[in-house]
């Protein structure tokens, strides 16, 4: 089968982009054949069908210059992008895919690939890792906090707020889309879209999406690489971005209110160099760390190293990879009551829930775990057990060739 696989990057970014190469390898060594089409980015991993990825753009530097050219130019990427449209049809027409998986084209490729698939009556699958289809901003958040103000039409709100990158125009180009994907009704032209959580598939149906063209399959973890338990040292872990709604100032408050164990945290973003300034203010920075980005064999050997680790999201998680790859080491989680986070996280199994935003539940929660150390141990070994049996990589292929095969042979209704 050739699967033409639909990404606005095309490099290590983060989720998406996990899940796109991890699922390109599975396929890839069950004999399918990998069609890429991407932006090019000076971080891209090689592809044969570079050719015909669209040229890059970056918006952050676009929307500095405050100019009706520059205005223009981020509207066409965003909204419609013509180049896409045409590259998209050269590489269908050279590679003739059987179906299309999408696992993101928001703001970069855009809708316009849509119409040439259709054209071609090849399948459409879109695999969604955020909220971009029913909220602006994509994630469900302003200023940090979850957010559902534009809920099905009051799109006037991002202008409002400034929820995307506390931009003005940004926040006004991402309501247009969003209005322009509604008017043309763009998901109308995805046969299946693929939710890793339970609760984005029922999200996009509260929001009016046929729930029969959503199914739920989790996102998956390869277990070909060593993942043997190798001890653990005398600290718990927080891996993710340093960026609003992501809790870890939340986090700081509670490591600082407990005064057991020691707090390090993996990852960079625009809140590093205040978070870090806090701590010296609380003079906490003997016990909280910041260990700055690591390559995902370092995060892994970090992990295996600590006790547990914590997310203490402040918005919708989806079904972070961050979790996934705690149980994969064996690893209780402490994870905020939110979102897709508790799919994962089941209370004294895999590990503990704490109500979002309350810094003292999170804190009693971290002593529980460093004061039962044997518990903490237990639900590890669940929350790998877990991971081995339901998110297994023959587990989720098996799924997903059952939609793609419907989808080609028309024959059974997915």
């Amino acid at each position: 089968m050739k699967i033409l696989h639909i990404s606005n990057f095309y490099y290590d970014r983060g989720g998406d982009c996990t899940h796109l190469f991890s699922m390109m390898d599975l396929l890839g060594k069950k004999g399918h054949k990998n069609i890429a089409f991407s932006m090019r980015h000076p971080q891209n991993f090689d592809s044969e069908y570079s050719k015909y990825f669209i040229s890059y753009i970056n918006y952050v530097d676009e929307l500095k210059n405050k100019n009706l050219l520059a205005g223009a130019r981020v509207l066409y990427r965003s909204i419609y992008s013509l180049e896409a449209k045409k590259n998209i049809e050269k590489l269908i027409n050279e590679e003739k895919p059987d179906i299309a998986h999408i696992q993101s084209l928001h703001h970069y490729i855009t809708h316009s690939i849509l119409y040439p698939l259709k054209k071609n009556n090849i399948p459409v699958v879109w695999t969604l890792h955020d909220f971009a289809f029913i909220c602006p901003n994509t994630n469900f958040t302003c200023s940090g906090k979850v957010c559902e103000k534009c809920k099905i039409s009051k799109l006037y709100w991002p202008i409002i707020t400034r929820c995307k990158k506390n931009s003005l125009g940004a926040s006004t180009v991402a309501a247009l889309e969003t209005l322009v994907h509604r008017i043309m009704k763009v998901s109308d032209m995805v046969d299946v879209f693929i939710t890793p959580s339970e609760f984005l598939r029922n999200k996009l149906i509260e929001y009016g999406f046929d729930q029969n063209r959503i199914k739920c399959l989790n996102n998956f973890m390869d277990f070909s690489t060593d993942s043997k338990e190798e001890g653990s040292d005398d600290y718990y872990a927080y891996i993710g971005r340093l960026v609003e709604g992501k809790g870890i100032k939340l986090l700081i408050d509670a490591a600082i209110k407990s005064n057991a164990g020691i707090l390090k945290i993996v990852g960079d973003g625009p809140l590093k160099g205040d978070l870090m300034s806090y701590v010296q203010q609380r003079k906490a920075g003997s016990r909280i760390l910041f260990l700055g980005h690591k390559s995902h064999d370092e995060v892994m050997r970090f992990l295996k190293r600590s006790r547990f680790m914590v997310l203490p999201s402040e918005w919708y998680e989806n079904f972070p990879y961050s979790v996934i790859e705690a149980f994969a080491c064996g690893k209780a989680v402490i994870g905020a009551r939110l979102g897709g986070i508790p799919e994962l996280v089941r209370d004294n199994v895999t590990g503990l829930t704490f109500e979002p935003g309350n810094s003292d539940d999170l804190r009693a929660k971290i002593e529980y775990l460093i004061s039962n150390p044997d518990k903490a141990a237990q639900m590890g070994a669940n929350a790998r057990q877990f991971v081995e049996q339901e998110l297994s990589s023959e587990k989720h292929y098996q799924k997903l060739m059952e939609i793609y095969d419907c989808l080609i042979n028309k024959s059974i209704s997915v």
